[in-house]
């Protein structure tokens, strides 16, 4: 239920594991030695862990951080460091820590989260994962915020092109349509963003399934639902009262 299926996974998306670091040693041979390397900087992991309590101060003043400290040790470290350190200046947000194996453990429970933030890798992972519980990949949206306004961000659904079922009128539209939202949103068009999410949220209730020939509605019929709703001014934002997207539209500065 939306109730339950409540959580914003925050994903620094510069550093860590995906910085492309690293090299092969007697390559091609039986001696072979892989080595990848983790960049992590405390500017960049305090960007993430500020942004994410900032966020929750509009949401419900949780905040988790999500990684392997008691393996990765050197950047784990640094992870907890500076999360404390920016968890200080936000003393009226709740904060918990939880291993990447058991956030998979528990995500099937999301009621127990709030905002989630972690690494780059882990992030990949768990966000797939989140996308699962609240209907499928076709239905998540995703954004590559731009915090300093040095450069346009990037909203996006987070599944891929499934040619497999292309022209079929198979895939469900909303994750593109909420990424769009998403968009309004950290833009400052809050009313807008609510709006859409809204009329997202009513035309995927009266749906038999989220994906395939199940939906009961092509591709095209559903994203035809939606913008009639929105068009006509008929958006029940009462849908989403808490909404993340409107949410983005007010955030805080930050301490």
């Amino acid at each position: 239920t939306p109730e339950r299926c409540d959580l914003v996974i925050v994903r620094e998306n510069t550093e860590g594991a995906y910085v492309g670091g690293g090299s092969t040693v007697h390559k091609g041979t039986t001696n072979a030695v892989a080595m990848q390397e983790s960049l992590n900087t405390y500017a960049g992991i305090e960007r993430v862990v500020d942004f994410s309590f900032r966020l929750a101060l509009g949401r419900r003043n949780k905040v988790t951080l999500c990684h392997k400290t008691n393996i990765l040790v050197a950047a784990g470290q640094l992870w907890q460091e500076v999360f404390e350190t920016v968890a200080a200046r936000y003393p009226e947000v709740e904060t918990d820590y939880v291993h990447v194996d058991a956030m998979c453990f528990h995500l099937p429970h999301p009621e127990r989260f709030d905002v989630v933030v972690t690494d780059n890798l882990f992030g990949d992972i768990i966000t797939d994962l989140g996308a699962v519980i609240q209907g499928g990949l076709g239905v998540a949206t995703s954004a590559n915020l731009n915090l300093d306004g040095t450069a346009p961000s990037m909203f996006e659904a987070i599944h891929g092109s499934a040619p497999d079922i292309a022209g079929k009128g198979w895939a469900n539209p909303s994750g593109a349509i909420l990424s769009l939202a998403l968009m309004l949103g950290h833009l400052g068009e809050g009313e807008a963003a609510q709006a859409i999410e809204a009329a997202t949220v009513e035309v995927l209730g009266t749906l038999p399934a989220l994906a395939g020939a199940k939906m009961g509605a092509s591709t095209a019929e559903l994203g035809a639902r939606i913008a009639d709703i929105v068009r006509e001014g008929r958006a029940n934002t009462s849908l989403v009262p808490d909404s993340l997207l409107s949410t983005l539209a007010a955030l805080p500065a930050s301490r």
